[in-house]
């Protein structure tokens, strides 16, 4: 994240009407102070001090979002439901709906400490036994998380269980059509050849909506598990298998293009492969992986459409010179998944020919 733009997050952030907020909702303190843990195109994330005690603050991006789009209040809704629940989630504490306190609502939640894998280099501080063990937690929770179904949730209006890659695949339709993109014709093509060929949905479970090593916190002491499972804005009631194919489309190239720099993880020894993880993910749950190719070209596709947001916001008002590579490698993915997904339907006898999203239009 430049400079300006980690200022201009932590200038918005006004201290004491943020401690006022606090008291009574949190023990209580005598020094508070401020500082950023992650932001630029994701959430921003803030590292709150109460003198010995740390939490994190989280709201939306900054710049301009889709509709619904990072949604805090549904993230601290389902973290507070979830309570009991036997799942490594943060505990929860306030949510504030206003902009007045740091420029857009925002929820408070304990710190874990713990290790987050975002990035190859991240990753070196795990040896091949921590790695395998990692990779078995990794679905461990997954499955776990997957044992819950709509009954278990106590929360009104939280996400409609019938239909829902239908359902999910037209608002992603109706968000790409919604916001800013670059013109990928493909998103449409490829959105319809997807809808047109529907699997049945065979389970209904909550739904993470974007699992993956980058979204959970690591204890990495023996044995090395998940401690926390982070950002839970996309999730709801639907078809589990979504978020196996969102893992394994950030684990590994699904078919030939590296569209994320956390893939080349678990190339190091110790990490299970994709069909490894998949196959314990099967034996776990007693699913069937028969129509899994189905959900990674439906999660590559998807990624492309986040992708092209994040983007679009992460460069909007910047001078080329000013775009990071971070961002301008991000943006050369979008068409990658699209050929990924178009690869993966072709495969599948759905389409007769690949689609060539190499060049916009």
């Amino acid at each position: 994240m430049a400079q300006d733009a980690t200022t201009e997050a932590l200038e918005l952030v006004d201290h004491d009407a943020l401690a006022a907020f606090l008291k009574g909702k949190v023990p209580d303190f005598t020094d508070l102070s401020v500082k950023l843990l992650a932001g630029g195109a994701s959430n921003l994330t803030y590292l709150i001090n109460l003198d010995d005690r740390q939490y994190v603050l989280r709201r939306r991006p900054l710049g301009p979002s889709a509709p619904r789009a990072h949604d805090m209040h549904r993230e601290f809704r389902i973290l507070d439901a979830l309570k009991g629940k036997d799942l490594p989630i943060p505990e929860t504490f306030a949510y504030y709906p206003d902009d007045d306190i740091v420029g857009a609502p925002f929820y408070v939640m304990d710190f874990k400490q713990g290790s987050v894998i975002h990035m190859p280099e991240d990753a070196e501080i795990l040896g091949e036994k921590q790695a395998n063990e990692a990779s078995h937690s990794m679905i461990e929770t997954l499955a776990k998380l997957h044992e819950i179904g709509p009954d278990d949730i106590d929360l009104e209006n939280f996400g409609k269980p019938e239909d829902f890659l239908k359902r999910r695949i037209n608002s992603w339709l109706r968000q790409w059509r919604s916001v800013e993109h670059r013109d990928f014709p493909q998103v449409e093509a490829l959105g319809e050849v997807l809808l047109r060929d529907l699997p049945p949905q065979l389970s209904t479970t909550l739904v993470h909506g974007d699992y993956r090593l980058g979204n959970v916190i690591l204890d990495v002491e023996s044995p090395t598990s998940v401690k926390a499972i982070l950002d839970w804005e996309m999730s709801t009631i639907g078809d589990p298998l979504t978020d196996l194919a969102h893992l394994l489309v950030y684990w590994a190239p699904t078919v030939k293009h590296v569209t994320h720099r956390a893939q080349t993880i678990s190339q190091k020894p110790g990490y299970l492969s994709s069909a490894e993880l998949s196959d314990l993910y099967g034996s776990l749950t007693g699913r069937t992986m028969e129509n899994l190719p189905f959900y990674l070209a439906f999660e590559n596709w998807r990624a492309a459409i986040i992708k092209d947001a994040i983007y679009l916001r992460g460069t909007h008002g910047r001078s080329e010179s000013e775009v990071t590579e971070e961002m301008q490698f991000l943006g050369s993915t979008v068409p990658l998944h699209l050929e990924e997904a178009a690869a993966i339907l072709e495969d599948l006898g759905l389409i007769t020919s690949p689609v060539d999203a190499s060049q916009t239009v």
